[in-house]
């Protein structure tokens, strides 16, 4: 409960309205406005990341662990430094995550992807609410450097034609490589 609080509270700092107190709406839903709830962007995530405390490769053999934290992002030793985990004994197996350091990461990891996300698209608070979505599960996913490289999508997003970045995310080499966390960005995409 304690790490729910937290990071809530972290994304009503960049979030357009803070979480409901009811369960969390449906990921794909067409809206009127453009607010982004938290539960929007943790169910998502998590959806996508999963859950787990000790490390694993992901899909392209990436040491991965607690909510799909890149073991090999440049950064990934100073964002233990600073949590007061020790990034040799888990990278090793030597030590599985708990909830809280899992959360801890969690809570650094959102905060970049949205400080990202706003460098790749600085009118990003104005987008329709799926689209926003979608790019910061994307770049919670990719990282600046790789969400960077969707330079048509971006130029469709601008445009406002969601639809057109729908298509060039689909005909992405990253869709192939994530599966059903394509299709669904895909959709959300879509439904804008």
């Amino acid at each position: 409960m304690q790490f729910y609080k937290k990071v809530k509270k972290i994304i009503q700092e960049v979030a357009d309205a803070p979480p409901p107190p009811v369960s969390p709406p449906a990921i794909i839903q067409k809206a009127e406005n453009k607010t982004l709830t938290f539960d929007d962007i943790f169910g998502l995530i998590k959806k996508h990341e999963g859950v787990k405390p000790r490390i694993y490769k992901d899909s392209l053999g990436i040491p991965t662990v607690g909510i799909g934290f890149n073991m090999m992002r440049p950064d990934a030793r100073a964002i233990f430094n600073k949590l007061k985990i020790d990034y040799d004994r888990v990278m090793s197996g030597g030590i599985d995550l708990n909830e809280k350091q899992m959360q801890d990461l969690f809570s650094e990891c959102l905060k970049i992807a949205y400080v990202d996300v706003k460098h790749y698209i600085p009118a990003f608070d104005g987008l329709p609410r799926e689209i926003k979505l979608g790019l910061l599960d994307m770049s919670f996913n990719l990282g600046y450097g790789r969400l960077n490289k969707f330079v048509k999508t971006k130029e469709y997003i601008i445009k406002g034609d969601y639809k057109g970045a729908a298509k060039e995310l689909q005909n992405s080499k990253w869709a192939k490589q994530v599966g059903n966390r394509a299709k669904n960005i895909i959709d959300l995409f879509s439904a804008a």
